[in-house]
């Protein structure tokens, strides 16, 4: 794991400076969760100044998550900090509206593979390895000798949630979860409280609906023994395709044109074992609709500003591509 060392010698002498921990699009439990757990270190080494920023929202499996926090949290903050730390993102684009002033030290943490024009950071901690943001956390938290019951906690909620209740995990993820527990005597079904998502009866229905309008939407196609479900609605893109796979779907598309473009893809884990890669695939749709993709094997998405019709066209070509080449 790259750049630990110096993010240690640059933390040790950097106490007095001020912190800002930055989440992507939509924050979700391995952003939100990694960020938390590295506001419980600052603050437990003596950095008084430390927030969270997150673009744009904070999603509905991430909210409990504040409950541990120590530290306040801000919407589409100003960049006034010394010290800009990203976590669990891959490119600029998905912190947008967020604007990072020159001057700024920078450092990343990310589990994603890096891409053609990954953000220029001043120590960079990557592991495409690891199946997590969370779990490289643990892992520095580990070479820094910072152990906390609530810091763990925020840790595996993201690390639950980004293998998709350990579906997508290996033999590192479960390493880190074992040491974890072994140190805190912590329930899992706590854990997959704390990532259930929030909600109330308006947003219920709005999910209801979306889910409702994306099926009546939806349009399949076929290749060979395969079925694509594609669709578009407003909100609730993830949801819909986690609905098409429920229904019977290999694949599943969702786009949405509401205040710029959103794609989310998934796939079945039968696809992910013989080699497809969505998130492979959304790093190609970035350019297309003038944004960022990428993600998981299984899971993946991409923010932009235009072209969804040609981003759906080239993601069923690279998916077809794929299929007719395993089989």
């Amino acid at each position: 794991m790259r750049g630990k060392i110096r993010l240690k010698r640059f933390l040790e002498r950097s106490r007095d400076k001020s912190f800002l921990l930055l989440c992507h699009h939509n924050a979700d439990p391995d952003s939100l969760g990694s960020a938390i757990a590295f506001a419980l270190y600052l603050k437990s080494i003596g950095v008084e100044r430390v927030k969270i920023g997150v673009a744009q929202s904070v999603s509905s499996y991430a909210k409990r998550l504040l409950i541990l926090s120590s530290v306040p949290l801000e919407k589409d903050p100003l960049v006034r900090e010394d010290v800009v730390m990203i976590f669990d993102t891959s490119s600029l684009e998905q912190l947008e509206p967020i604007e990072i002033p020159r001057g700024k030290t920078v450092i990343v943490i990310d589990h994603h593979a890096e891409k053609e024009k990954p953000i220029r950071a001043d120590i960079a901690v990557l592991d495409s390895s690891r199946t997590s943001t969370a779990e490289i956390v643990w892992e520095l938290f580990k070479y820094l000798d910072f152990y906390d019951k609530k810091a763990v906690k925020a840790l595996l909620a993201g690390i639950v949630t980004d293998t998709a209740n350990f579906r997508f995990a290996n033999a590192k993820t479960f390493k880190a979860v074992s040491e974890m527990l072994e140190r805190f005597p912590i329930q899992m079904g706590e854990i997959f409280q704390l990532v259930a998502p929030v909600s109330d009866e308006n947003i219920d229905q709005a999910k209801r609906m979306a889910i409702l309008k994306a099926c009546q939407r939806m349009e399949i196609r076929k290749f060979r023994k395969y079925l694509i479900a594609v669709s578009r609605v407003s909100a609730y893109e993830s949801l819909a395709c986690k609905t098409f796979l429920n229904l019977g779907a290999d694949i599943a598309i969702v786009g949405s044109e509401k205040k710029g473009v959103r794609i989310s893809a998934r796939a079945k884990e039968n696809l992910v074992k013989k080699g497809l890669h969505l998130g492979k695939i959304m790093e190609k749709v970035g350019p297309v609709i003038d944004g960022s993709g990428g993600g998981h094997a299984g899971a993946a998405g991409a923010n932009g500003k235009r072209s969804l019709d040609e981003a759906i066209k080239l993601i069923l070509k690279e998916i077809e591509k794929f299929l007719r080449e395993v089989d």
